[in-house]
């Protein structure tokens, strides 16, 4: 049994799907079929159901997946720790996130203080970065909605008031705040449905009386506010100021309270390396002084 094999294995096992399977891996289907049908020959047992192009895992598959996930899990932190024994400049770390704009600073500061150290970073919806946790695939989460979950411990990093942003030709654009049931009636922009901060949004506009009018779902901050700007509708946003919000108008929005914080969360159980550790307490510092003093003290070593 190669290790090979398990990786592969473990891929199609996840997807069902022999084609996706080896267009995620890169390889040829061809030689993924091979590799899947000789460790089902070494262990003796097929490990899928198969009709036609449908692949479905068995009881032995459903079986062996549980010891092949724990084998290379074992493996994974065994290279991470001896990544540790050669110092905090060789380590990887892991994030699963919804929206990456309030960790663009710290993250630039951070890999500024620790330049070899390396981030394998994915954008993922709610129900994939559980899925992610869950299944020990990634060492942090960064999320504004809490996580329950055994096993699962969350740090709050920062909390931050959520406003209605409109184009500066909008009718509410002479306002300064407002309660959120007077947007009822309007067209919102916002994130994919099954995305956390999407999710919270819904939850405020409920919260007012109403359901949103969602007429443009999208993955990014900057295209939520090319879109607001071009009057495609209007949206919730943060406090903060990127330079593709500083066209609009931003309303504060007194009923309902529409807040948010963002947490980062891992699994109890897996390995975090020197590297990961550093980066979380960092994250901690950083957002901590941030909003206490305005301006984050731990940046004063990479600002020369």
């Amino acid at each position: 049994m190669e290790l090979l094999q398990l990786k592969y294995f473990l891929t199609v096992a996840r997807l069902e799907h022999m084609t996706k399977a080896a267009e995620e891996l890169r390889i040829a289907q061809p030689a993924l079929s091979k590799t899947i049908a000789r460790l089902e020959e070494n262990l003796g047992v097929p490990l899928f159901d198969r009709q036609a192009r449908q692949i479905k895992l068995n009881p032995f598959g459903r079986a062996f997946l549980k010891k092949a996930s724990a084998a290379l899990r074992l493996l994974e932190e065994g290279r991470r720790e001896l990544a540790d024994l050669a110092g905090l400049e060789h380590g990887r770390i892991h994030l699963a996130l919804s929206n990456l704009e309030s960790l663009k600073e710290p993250l630039q500061h951070f890999l500024k203080q620790h330049p070899d150290v390396n981030f394998h970073i994915v954008q993922s919806s709610m129900e994939e970065m559980e899925q992610m946790i869950e299944e020990n695939e990634v060492d942090f989460l960064l999320t504004a909605i809490t996580i329950k979950h055994p096993g699962i411990r969350q740090l709050p990093l920062l909390r931050e008031k959520v406003y209605l942003a409109v184009p500066p030709s909008h009718r509410l654009a002479d306002r300064t705040r407002i309660h959120l049931k007077e947007a009822a009636n309007e067209a919102f922009v916002g994130y994919k449905e099954s995305y956390p901060l999407r999710i919270m949004n819904d939850e405020f506009c409920r919260q007012a009386g109403f359901e949103p009018n969602v007429v443009c779902e999208v993955e990014d901050p900057a295209s939520i506010a090319d879109l607001v700007r071009s009057g495609f509708g209007v949206a919730f946003m943060g406090e903060c100021k990127s330079s593709e919000e500083l066209s609009l108008v931003k309303l504060e929005i007194e009923q309902p309270v529409c807040e948010r914080t963002f947490h980062i969360a891992w699994l109890e159980t897996r390995y975090l390396s020197r590297a990961a550790m550093e980066f979380r307490d960092y994250l901690a510092g950083y957002f901590h002084d941030l909003q206490q003093n305005g301006t984050p003290a731990n940046l004063g070593s990479v600002q020369k």
